[in-house]
């Protein structure tokens, strides 16, 4: 994106990536949670490869989107792709409390674990009845045969 011109800002909460994004040819990049930030206002956010996954929860999901209104400009726009991952329990959903796209993870390299943590996959109508509670407009612009998509979502309040 920084080589079509456009001004680029690239965040994230592990100070290493920040310098191996920097090192690499990114032009700004910050360290910080996303949660906490407020340095700056942007015309579009950017969350790729199911980023929104960051949320965790669905109610998590509705902080961030409260939040994330904070950093945009007026007239901005919020773009992250996720996908329905109903498809892994076979048309047979799980009973539980929490939504079936909460899921768990422990990333284990070279014998080194990280502490558990959450990750969410939300389908496309999920995201829009969820979305609509907070005050934004969810268009749909890509969705594949796998059940994965593209959004992007507007505030309207």
């Amino acid at each position: 994106l920084q080589d079509t011109n456009l001004d680029v800002t690239a965040l994230d909460v592990s100070e290493l990536a920040v310098t191996i994004m920097l090192q690499r040819g990114v032009k700004r990049a910050v360290a910080a949670d996303i949660y906490t930030y407020h340095q700056d206002k942007y015309d579009t956010l950017l969350l790729m490869m199911n980023g929104i996954g960051l949320c965790g929860t669905i109610d998590q999901l509705r902080v961030f989107l409260q939040h994330a209104k904070t950093l945009l400009n007026k007239g901005g726009q919020l773009l992250f792709d996720s996908s329905d991952i109903a498809y892994l329990y076979e048309n047979d959903l799980p009973v539980s409390e929490g939504y079936y796209g909460e899921l768990s993870y422990q990333y284990i390299y070279k014998g080194q674990k990280t502490d558990w943590f959450k990750w969410l996959y939300i389908d496309a109508e999920k995201l829009k009845a969820v979305a609509a509670e907070g005050g934004w407009a969810v268009e749909v612009l890509y969705e594949d045969d796998m059940d994965q998509y593209l959004a992007r979502l507007i505030p309207i309040i």
